[in-house]
Parts: C-alpha cells; structure tokens; sequence
C-alpha cells in the first residue's frame, strides 16, 4: 500500500484522502472505492465506517482504513471490528462457487455451516424478535450477505421479476437503489419462486450470478458507490436457476426453438464453451436444480435437463422425460438425499393415483412408491409434523402420526437432523394446503437434538415462502407482506 502524510492513500479497501494526519477528530475519508468509482455522495460517514469495519482508537473521533492495526500518529492500538461471520447466498445459504466440491450436494436446502439459536430455552410461541430491519420497497426479494467492496459482510436485497438491487445501509437504516454502471443493468427474470436460487464467488468484491431473461448474469456490486456491473452468458433467456457444478456456475439458456445451451462462467465472471443441446422439449415449470458428484440436473414439469461430465473431462446433456404419468411435485420442497448420495423427486402417478419418487439423472428410472407424500428439505423430511431421517416411502414402525391435525413444512436444514419451519394446523390434505392462498396462523419452530422449540407466531398467506437469511449474526425472516424483516440472534 502507498502510504503519504497528506493526500491519498491507496489501499486494498479502496483509496482514502486525509488532509491532517495529526487531527484526531477527522480521520481519513474513502473517496473512491477498489474498484475505482466515486463514492455515493448520499452515503454517511457512518455508513461508510460500518461497512469499511474502520477502525478507532481510544479516546478520539478520528476513524482509519481497516487495514491499520495501529494508529499512525501515536501509534495505540486500534479497536479490532467483529468477524462479519459466514456468507449468505438464497435460498438456502450454499457454499460459495469456489468451496463446492464433489462431496457436496448442491440446490438443497441445507444451510453451508451449522446454526444455533441464541437462549434457545428462553423462546415461546409469542417472543418478539430480537431486531428488525423495515422492508425494501414494495416488491418480493431475495438477500445476501456478503463483502460488496466492503471488510463488513453487506446486505443486499435484488427483485428479480423487476432486476433491482437495494442495498441496507447500517448507520442511516435505510435501504439505498443501486444503479448499473455505464447504463448497463440487470436484466428481469420470470423463474418461479420455486426454481429462483442465486450462486456467490466470496471475495471482497463479491460476484452474484442469477438467471435472467438475457441469460446467465454475473453481477458485481460495489456497495459504497451504490453502482453494479453486470455481464451475461447466453444469446436468449436462462429458463433455469445458476448452480455450481465442476468448478463453474451453469445455467439452461433457450437459444430458439427446439435449443437449449448450458452456458458457464467461472468465479471471476469469464465464459466457458456452452454445451448444446438439440431438439430439446418445451422446459416449462421448473424446479430448483441439484447436483452432485458428476451430475447436475434442472428438473421441470416435461423432464430433467441432465449435464454430465464425461471421462475426457468434457461435458454433455441430456433430456430424460418424466416415466409416463409422473408429474413431479416441487411444492413439497427438495427432492430427498438418499444415504447413498442419489436424489429422489418426488412425484404424482396418475396412473395409480398416488405418489412415488423417482430417482433423478437416471435414464432408466428407478421408482419407488409411496403411500403418501413427505415435505423434504433433503436429508430429512416431514410426515406431518413428524421428521423423519429414513427414506420418505418408508412408513414409519410405531405410531400413527397422521392422527394429528398439525403440518411442519421444514424451510432450511441447518445442521445434522436440525431443521427451521413453519408448523401450521390442517385439516386438508397437504397438497391442499401448499395451494392455498388464505391467510394462516403458523408458527416458526426449531428442531433439533434438544426438540422442538417455538420462537414465533405470525398469520401470512402461503407461508411456507418464508425467506429466511443470516446477517449480522442473527437469522432473518421475510415475506412481502410481514411489517419488518424479522431477527433472531445466533451463538458465535
């Protein structure tokens, strides 16, 4: 780093002016950021302060660079900010692009690194939350938590039915429009609530890739400046979610009539050679894409879009069409993870009228039938208000769980056979239920090797499209319709 008494310093955080290196009420002032654009001249210093983690010394005003451990005009030591803890990409919390290997599974809802809700003893059905943030404005988001050009993890809300990107400034407790730089902006996306999921390259400057209808996007904000760039894959629309799969994030684009292109990008933004796909059937009403191991699969309503990697380290899809009279059922959450590393979709056979599962990425289908359905987050799954770890078309030995007029809907695994969701009385059936648009009393509960622990009560239509996200050391809840977003503090 360049360090002078006067003028600018230029560091990794970005470049600092500083006028009086002796004055200890006025510190240096970031003007412009790493990536070289003016700071937004309608952020506070106390924003950019919070953000930048900049540090203070004992006994003055003046705050420096996050970079500095020491002051430099006496040399005391500078207060050391709090760990901005782990990244948070939706909808579940997935390991960053460059920490995914073969041995983990991607697209389900399991959280990258375990929770634990603070004093968990101490909730009950009517606790208030510990803190709140108001919503963006009027729209349905999605948020991560990441370093935008800042030391601090940053929020960031993005609309992706309207392509808008707000960022939560701290200090003014506001939330502030972020803008494309050089007219360029992020295109819209029609995906389902369903299929809508997000990757993250973790850096500090983090990029987010999402599916729009101009293609695979790469989007890097540069929170102080409250600006993005972006950078698309694909000739057409991406008709999938982004999923990390081999070291790069792919995503279906239509590149006309009968042609689908699986396009990549690598952590750093750059395309790879996409992989076509000829005379590809109609994908319509798509799920949320999995993969594991050597196969990635976006799953819809016609079939499963299949991307291998072949033995010559190359890659090829594949279309395999549903067996005849499946229809698979993404309502009920993720497909279910066998012990043995296969996923399983659950589906309807209108053949028999009843349910079964079919494993996925297979061309000759394995099924297995099921007297009902079970609400999966992956690893686990839920018969009513029951979880259960063993496969869901195995009928439990003892009890009669189905007595019971109460139905968990686990929205996040976050930990081993712990999970956080909604529990709701029914007296419907849960299909019923999952296409209601009533307003419903539900309570959020966690479950875990302690139990069963209820830690607030709340009445919103469909609520299992809770958002649930972690920032700031705490565990956040959205919906549209909520007054605020919802905090719940975490252990360290």
């Amino acid at each position: 780093m360049t360090l002078e008494k006067t003028g600018e310093w230029h560091l990794g955080s970005g470049t600092w002016q500083v006028q009086d290196l002796a004055d200890r009420n006025h510190g240096p002032q970031l003007v412009r950021t790493r990536l070289g654009h003016d700071i937004a001249p309608d952020l506070l210093p106390a924003d950019i302060a919070s953000l930048m983690q900049a540090r203070a010394a004992d006994g003055a005003a003046a705050l420096y660079p996050p970079e500095f451990h020491y002051s430099p005009v006496n040399g005391a030591r500078l207060a050391t900010p709090p760990a901005s803890g782990a990244p948070w990409v939706p909808p579940a919390g997935a390991y960053p692009v460059r920490q995914v290997t073969q041995g983990h599974v991607v697209g389900l809802r399991q959280t990258s690194v375990p929770l634990h809700l603070q004093d968990k003893a101490g909730f009950h059905a009517e606790s208030e939350p510990a803190a709140r943030i108001k919503l963006p404005p009027s729209g349905d988001y999605q948020f991560i938590s990441a370093p935008f050009g800042t030391h601090a993890n940053a929020l960031l809300a993005v609309n992706p039915e309207k392509g808008s990107l707000f960022a939560w400034l701290p200090a003014s407790a506001r939330w502030a429009p972020l803008h494309g730089v050089g007219g360029v902006f992020l295109a819209e996306s029609n995906l389902p609530y369903a299929a809508w999921r997000a990757e993250l390259h973790y850096n500090f400057n983090s990029r987010v890739f999402v599916a729009t209808d101009a293609g695979l996007a790469c989007v890097t904000p540069d929170l102080a400046a409250l600006q993005y760039e972006v950078r698309y894959a694909g000739d057409g629309p991406a008709v999938g979610a982004p999923l990390t799969f081999q070291g790069l994030v792919w995503a279906p684009v239509q590149q006309g009539p009968g042609q689908v292109a699986l396009v990549s990008l690598d952590a750093n933004g750059q395309p790879g050679a996409p992989v076509l796909l000829n005379d590809a059937p109609p994908l319509f009403g798509m799920g949320a894409p999995v993969g594991y191991g050597r196969t990635a699969i976006w799953p819809c309503m016609t079939g499963q879009l299949v991307l291998q990697r072949k033995p010559d380290g190359g890659f090829a899809a594949q279309f395999f069409p549903w067996p005849a009279g499946m229809a698979p059922q993404f309502a009920f959450g993720s497909p279910y993870l066998a012990k043995d590393g296969d996923l399983w979709q659950l589906c309807f056979d209108s053949n028999n009228h009843s349910y079964a599962y079919v494993a996925l990425g297979k061309p000759l289908p394995e099924i297995e039938p099921a007297l009902g359905p079970r609400l999966s987050s992956g690893a686990m799954n839920y018969r009513f208000a029951t979880k259960h770890h063993q496969a869901p078309w195995t009928e439990p030995e003892h009890g009669d769980d189905g007595a019971t007029n109460a139905v968990v809907i686990p929205l996040l695994e976050v930990g081993p056979r712990s999970t956080i969701g909604i529990k709701l009385a029914s007296t419907v059936a849960v299909a019923q239920t999952l296409a209601s648009t009533d307003r419903l009393r539900f309570q959020l509960v966690w479950d875990d090797h302690d139990g069963e622990t209820t830690f607030n009560t709340s009445v919103l239509p469909q609520p299992w499209t809770l958002r649930l996200f972690t920032h700031d050391g705490k565990v956040w809840a959205y919906h549209p319709e909520l007054k605020d977003i919802l905090g719940w503090n975490l252990t360290a």
